[in-house]
């Protein structure tokens, strides 16, 4: 048990924290602050989830308030991440980083290779480092601002700094590093709220610092798709049966964003066949893992905030709530609010992108608007009257055979013009001309143009199961494609129209044979795990000059770059083998430093500072690093023993 500890300050950091408490304790070993707090002489500092965590509560000073879950969801990142992760993963996660086992929580979450890397040096704010100082007289380093796709301060809308402390890979994994320790007095550069990329990246942190404080459910990954789904139906961007306009979508949110940011953000659309944006929203791939940083791009494009979104989310209705008014004018319900059946489907020709409703009241009236409403009296409005079903009817019928009322006031009662009168009185069968004094001969040219009615919508409807089942019953064998092919008018129509009785009245679906397995995944994992770890080794034993352990260099060593470039999920050990493998820019300089250092040994020459940093090739925005330039006089003190003084 330790005799003190920290306490973390709001959103700080647990990283930070430890760092503190290494300052403060005054360790002489940097090893020591891991093995103190969290159990291990191997332990590493991991800024991002450290694990060990039910080590570290059991070790803190009696009557703390600490529990493994507090630290996790105040002062580790988790939470930015779980809105958008299956909750069993996440359950998982957490009981990784409550344990003792190997560390493998950046895979689990998409962080690793192939994927939006984390930023590889921890950032601040001038501003936070101001306020921390005069509220802690001390500033720490912020949760918020170490996140993939933060850039700017939401707090204070200036642009974040990056500092010397290296994130993710550093020369010294076992060593804390506090701000104080190293954060500058470097001004802060505010944003320009009249440049909308500025804007942008400050909506993206104000939505990641929500994300980091909100203690909700979060949606499952359906009911997540379809939300956004819902989202894109305002935008004209989707289908009312689930579907979405796949490429308006890619085009107007590419030009929604400004040239080079997506690319700057590592979430460039390009030429994929299967690019990340359609991967968010297509049923078939709701459940792979996205970087949280790519939804919130979705949404700001949707122009929605992540609270909206998990908070308040409301259904999009372009015609309002149910109950709907009846506007069948014979009816003694008319324009009370009675309808509660309401199918809205795609506009075609002329009101494509845009949504009619087809309204139906137990009347038998059924009537067509193309919306959205705009205003209230838009629900009073109808486009088309699909039928005007018994009530109707019988209303027309008679007054059709009342000689006190004119076919001219009737026609204005029933809101119809009195040539469609005379059809229905065709239709219906009912005697022409109309009896009375108003009465007059009709030719047989006339009484022929209006004998000539259309099929009611019932009998459509009738007519066209009729020719389906007749159809089906021609062609017992038929699958469902051949049946379309046979009958696609017909089948467009039902479907349409008549979507729930097709469905009943298809053939069943031939489930297709499985494919042959061509790549057994889990062989090919183990064997290209094991691979690049040798890969890995042979490059930083090479005698033929020094060569970073980059990801490009084990690709063309190793060979299947699509598969590493485009199948990385199915491939966890192979993820999981290049990221523990892959070696940053700094760890190469340091990597150099020591092969300069053998190679000065050997000839038993100790150099000076200028002629040891051009051998080993440190003269690089990279070398200017303080890892590096320490690293440097490490290996000048050692030649120095070794050797003597230049």
């Amino acid at each position: 048990m330790i005799g003190f500890f920290t306490d973390p300050y709001p959103d700080e950091l647990l990283y930070s924290a430890c760092a503190r408490f290494g300052d403060k304790s005054k360790y002489r070993n940097v090893a020591a602050v891991a093995q103190e707090l969290f159990g291990s002489a191997t332990g590493t500092a991991v800024v991002l989830f450290p694990n060990r965590l039910g080590h570290l509560v059991s070790v803190l000073p009696p009557g703390h308030k600490y529990t493994v879950d507090r630290l996790i969801d105040d002062h580790t990142p988790l939470r930015f991440y779980s809105p958008f992760t299956d909750a069993g993963r996440v359950s998982i996660i957490r009981s990784e980083m409550r344990g003792k086992s190997e560390n493998r929580i950046c895979s689990r979450l998409g962080i690793n290779a192939g994927r939006l890397a984390s930023p590889d040096v921890l950032r601040f704010c001038p501003e936070c480092v101001r306020s921390d100082r005069d509220e802690y007289k001390k500033t720490y380093w912020h949760r918020v601002h170490q996140l993939s796709g933060v850039h700017v301060c939401p707090d204070h809308s200036v642009f974040l700094v990056e500092s010397l402390a290296g994130c993710r890979e550093r020369e010294n994994s076992t060593s804390f590093i506090s701000a104080e320790q190293i954060v500058d007095g470097r001004p802060a550069q505010p944003i320009d709220r009249n440049n909308r990329e500025h804007e942008i990246l400050l909506k993206i942190a104000q939505d990641a610092k929500w994300l980091l404080t909100w203690r909700g459910i979060p949606p499952t990954a359906m009911e997540r798709r379809l939300r956004y789904h819902n989202l894109l139906l305002t935008k004209g961007l989707a289908y009312y049966k689930g579907r979405f306009r796949h490429s308006e979508l890619i085009q107007q949110f590419c030009d929604f964003y400004p040239a080079g940011l997506l690319n700057t953000l590592q979430s460039e659309i390009g030429n994929q066949t299967q690019p990340w944006l359609l991967k968010i929203v297509r049923q078939n791939r709701a459940i792979e893992i996205q970087p949280p940083l790519r939804h919130l791009l979705l949404l700001t494009f949707l122009e929605c905030s992540a609270e909206q979104f998990f908070t308040r989310f409301e259904e999009y209705k372009p015609f309002g709530k149910a109950p709907w008014p009846c506007l069948n004018r014979a009816s003694d319900h008319f324009k009370q609010k009675v309808v509660s059946d309401c199918r809205v489907t795609n506009g075609q020709k002329k009101t494509r992108g845009r949504p009619v409703a087809l309204f139906s009241c137990e009347c038998g009236f059924r009537y067509v608007r193309t919306g959205p409403d705009r205003a209230p009296a838009d629900r009073m409005r109808l486009d088309r009257v699909i039928s005007y079903g018994p009530v109707w009817e019988q209303f027309f019928k008679q007054s059709w055979s009342d000689p006190s009322v004119t076919l001219t006031r009737l026609a204005k009662k029933l809101n119809v013009i009195p040539f469609t009168l005379r059809r229905h009185a065709f239709r219906l069968e009912l005697p022409f001309p109309r009896p009375g004094r108003w009465a007059r001969p009709t030719s047989q040219k006339v009484i022929d143009e209006y004998s000539n009615t259309r099929q009611t919508f019932e009998e459509d409807l009738k007519e066209r199961r009729r020719q389906w089942l007749s159809i089906r019953k021609e062609n017992p064998e038929a699958t469902r494609q051949q049946l379309i092919r046979i009958a696609p008018y017909a089948y467009y129509w039902l479907n349409r129209h008549s979507s729930d009785w097709l469905k009943q009245n298809m053939p069943a679906a031939r489930t297709n044979k499985p494919e042959p397995i061509r790549v057994d995944w889990k062989v090919w994992d183990a064997t290209l795990s094991r691979s690049i770890k040798t890969i890995a080794k042979e490059i930083k034993d090479s005698q033929a000059g020094p060569v970073r352990v980059s990801k490009e260099e084990i690709i063309r060593r190793l060979g299947h770059r699509a598969w590493i470039e485009q199948s990385l999920s199915k491939l966890p050990q192979t993820a999981d083998a290049l990221t523990n493998s892959l070696e940053s820019r700094e760890e190469f300089l340091i990597r150099r430093v020591r092969i300069t250092e053998a190679h000065f040994q050997s000839l038993g020459r100790c150099p000076t500072y200028h002629q040891f940093d051009i051998q080993a090739g440190t003269r690089t925005k990279n070398g200017q690093r303080r890892i590096v330039r320490k690293a440097i006089e490490r290996a000048l003190e050692h030649l120095q023993e070794r050797l003597g003084p230049v």
